[in-house]
């Protein structure tokens, strides 16, 4: 079985042979009436331990959970106490219901179709019910061992140890597990424990703490081991300009770039609005990230890039992050570019061309204001967003509001509160707030055009102030680049232009939206 990443759920039935599956870069055993609960977003692969042909039924299936109580009812995805493999047969019904499940195989047949349904859906509301309701059987002792190893890197671990866990002799332990896991067991142990530094050290502990929480006392050691496994010290490892980082949030690549770094992907900004464009400084470094759609992330893409790094945020669903992929790091999203971008500054070893953008940030708000407090009376601005579902006016506490309301200085639209996020409205709401002007974002979609045509074509749109005046302006991306720094120097730049502020000293874009 190739490696390949699932987009949908997966239950997986082991019918015939004994080999190995590898969920997630942990390798566990599949013989014979083993059953495999995958996850959305896991990578997965197997292959036969034996002579003989490993034979397997996989189903495929998307699902929602409804939750239903006295007060409210929704739908969400589906929590399941269990996943990766199940012991599921401890369970009095779990085996038949698996055979009359997976009895019916490809068929065409209207009511063999709805019968397989039906019992996937048994199956599958048994799988949500508390861990405990499963009755777990005994599991295989190779499991045992992964799943210890896994969570105990840290322990000083001997391969006596695991094999007596495993319920076999040492030598029959060794070539079971490098069977398995093509390495021997402290091999293992040591790409385990590498891996969890490469977090830690993002972190910004020092090498120290960070040897200690891996298992090892002496850091000396510990860096030695380090080198030999990654070419270069501990200490140097995230300096090093030679580390493939891809970055799986918008914005995040915006801060490598500034900081002088290049990833080696990152998302687009391209489907998600209907006219994009490109920072011109950053263009010839834009030209080597490989772009990765954002809607769907293409998990074999980034798997054939190789990083050796992946920056997350924590504005990502948990099963997003492609842990099996690089060691990964989930960064908490903040609208405060300045404070991240020190942050990976200071781990990065960046920290001078942190300061220069700050600087030069600094100076480009203060012209700005300083030409803003010229006038008579603070104009009103709105970001206003339209999507396939809705129209949205955005407010103070997000990544635009900072910029527009809190560093620049301009003033939200009546009726806004201060501390709003965003607020959806309907056409006859619109009048109520009625800005000096509108930087408008239309996303990119057949019927998020159509909603902004009935939005052009409305009485209240035509009754705006800013509608008459001939001050709506195409926002286009402005909404995704303000999350990084070039983007929102850009952006401050892209609304003084429109605004009418024009001062030598401010760095003016060169194409417009």
């Amino acid at each position: 079985m190739p490696r390949r990443v699932l987009h949908h759920y997966a239950l997986c039935y082991i019918t015939e042979g004994k080999g190995q599956i590898t969920l997630n870069a942990v390798p566990l055993t599949a013989n014979k009436g083993d059953f495999f609960l995958v996850l959305p977003g896991s990578a997965v692969e197997g292959k036969a331990l034996s002579t003989g042909a490993v034979r397997y039924i996989v189903i495929f299936f998307s699902c929602m959970q409804l939750s239903n109580n006295r007060r409210h009812q929704g739908l969400h995805p589906p929590r399941f106490q269990v996943s990766g493999k199940l012991e599921v047969y401890g369970h009095p019904r779990a085996a038949e219901i698996i055979r009359q499940a997976t009895a019916f195989q490809r068929t065409r047949d209207l009511e063999d179709i709805m019968r397989a349904k039906y019992r996937l859906q048994q199956l599958l509301a048994m799988l949500i019910q508390p861990h405990d309701r499963l009755l777990p059987g005994k599991a295989a002792g190779m499991d045992i061992v992964l799943d210890y190893m896994k969570k105990n890197y840290s322990k000083q671990l001997t391969v006596a140890q695991l094999a007596q866990m495993a319920g076999l002799s040492t030598n029959h332990f060794i070539r079971a597990f490098r069977q398995l896991t093509d390495k021997t067991p402290m091999a293992y142990l040591l790409q385990e424990r590498i891996r969890r530094a490469k977090q830690l050290l993002f972190s910004s502990e020092r090498v120290k703490q960070v040897a200690k929480e891996v298992g090892y006392r002496d850091e000396h050691y510990f860096s030695r081991v380090f080198k030999k496994s990654e070419g270069v010290a501990p200490a140097s490892y995230l300096k090093n300009r030679h580390i493939r980082i891809a970055v799986l949030y918008y914005g995040l690549d915006d801060y490598l770039m500034t900081l002088g770094l290049t990833p080696v992907a990152a998302l687009s900004y391209r489907e998600r609005v209907s006219r994009n464009v490109a920072l011109p400084k950053l263009n010839s470094q834009e030209q080597e990230i490989v772009r990765l759609s954002g809607s769907r992330l293409n998990y074999e893409k980034l798997a054939y890039i190789r990083p050796d790094l992946i920056i997350g945020s924590d504005r990502l669903l948990p099963g997003e992050v492609p842990e099996s992929i690089a060691p990964t790091v989930v960064l908490p999203h903040t609208d405060h570019v300045e404070q991240q971008l020190f942050r990976l500054a200071r781990i990065l070893g960046r920290e001078q061309q942190a300061e220069d953008w700050v600087n030069s940030y600094t100076e480009q708000k203060h012209i700005f204001r300083l030409r803003l407090g010229e006038r008579d009376e603070l104009p009103a601005v709105s970001f206003i967003r339209v999507s396939s579902e809705f129209y949205r006016l955005y407010g103070t506490s997000n990544q635009t509001g900072t910029l527009l309301y809190r560093e620049l200085g301009l003033r939200p639209p009546h009726s806004l509160l201060e501390q709003t996020w965003a607020v959806d409205f309907e056409l006859s709401e619109l009048p109520r707030y009625n800005p000096d002007y509108i930087f408008l974002a239309v996303d990119a979609t057949p019927e998020s055009r159509q909603r902004l045509d009935t939005l052009l074509s409305s009485p209240e749109w035509c009754s705006l102030e800013a509608v008459k005046q001939g001050r709506v302006f195409n926002a286009g991306d402005l909404l995704f680049r303000t999350l990084g720094p070039a983007g929102r120097m850009w952006a401050m730049s892209y609304i003084a232009s429109r605004i009418g502020i024009r001062d030598d000293r401010i760095i003016h874009p060169n194409t417009g939206l």
